[in-house]
């Protein structure tokens, strides 16, 4: 339980409740920025920690400290280089290839600091993980799906653009070339390409949440169905060539990310 509720911690701190703002002081290097981020992680992590008893608290406060300063360390570590990257290399390239080493290296981080941890329970945890919100309490399967579907789903959304650059990282300024192209023709796109984008994210969200689920529940049929579904509401859209391309080539970048990432994530829980 005490994995798993690290696990959900990061995925909160890391990808739902971080702000924008906070990932431009971050990327500024500036103090305030990895100190939210910091108080985020905590604030994450306190639900957990009011289930505990007093027997179990300190080691677990201690092994919680001890994940998020690491996680701050490693973040610190990554923005150093990929600024430094960034005057150098290809950015597109390396801002892939840091944010999966970064979140490697966060989850194994977490997988190691919890193990064996021995956790006793107050008498509000007791009830809530034997009888509170279900018949069998809150199981630890109940957990590994809560974390499943908010890490992958939330998760993607900063993965797919960083690939999809990479895929078009021989195209200069590639964004506003599609949002020119849907200004043009008979029935012009009026809002943009980069309001598509915003739609397109949470639309993608709910996308790989319901995969997660009909996977989890070996629903596999109905993961056809909802790439149906995404598909007949750009089908006018889709009659431009390139942005049904790119359009394709996310969806299909999505659905895969999901597959591989719910493997791996099933197979190390």
């Amino acid at each position: 339980m005490f994995r798993l509720s690290m696990l959900i911690s990061h995925s909160l701190a890391d990808f739902v409740i971080q702000t924008g703002n906070t990932v431009k002081a971050k990327a500024d290097m500036k103090f305030n920025g990895y100190l939210l981020h910091g108080a985020a992680l905590l604030l994450t992590s306190l639900p957990f920690l009011l289930l505990l008893s007093l027997s179990s608290l300190s080691t677990v406060v201690l092994k919680v400290v001890v994940i998020i300063a690491a996680h701050l360390v490693v973040d610190v570590l990554k923005q150093k280089l990929q600024n430094d990257l960034q005057t150098k290399t290809a950015p597109k390239i390396s801002n892939l290839l840091l944010f999966v080493s970064d979140q490697a290296i966060h989850i194994l981080i977490i997988l190691l600091v919890t193990r064996g941890t021995s956790i006793e329970y107050n008498r509000l945890g007791g009830w809530f993980f034997s009888t509170g919100f279900a018949e069998n309490g809150l199981t630890y399967e109940n957990l590994k799906k809560i974390f499943l579907v908010l890490y992958i789903s939330f998760s993607g959304a900063y993965f797919i653009p960083l690939m999809l650059d990479k895929v078009y990282e021989k195209v200069d300024n590639y964004t506003h070339i599609l949002n020119e192209i849907l200004k043009v023709g008979e029935n012009p796109i009026v809002h943009g390409f980069i309001d598509e984008v915003k739609a397109g994210k949470w639309i993608g969200i709910l996308e790989r949440i319901l995969i997660v689920i009909f996977l989890y529940s070996s629903q596999f049929a109905s993961i056809g169905f909802i790439i149906a579904v995404k598909s007949l509401a750009r089908f006018k859209m889709l009659e431009n060539k390139i942005f049904s391309e790119y359009y394709l080539m996310g969806t299909l970048i999505s659905v895969v990310y999901t597959f591989i990432a719910y493997g791996v994530l099933e197979k190390l829980l």
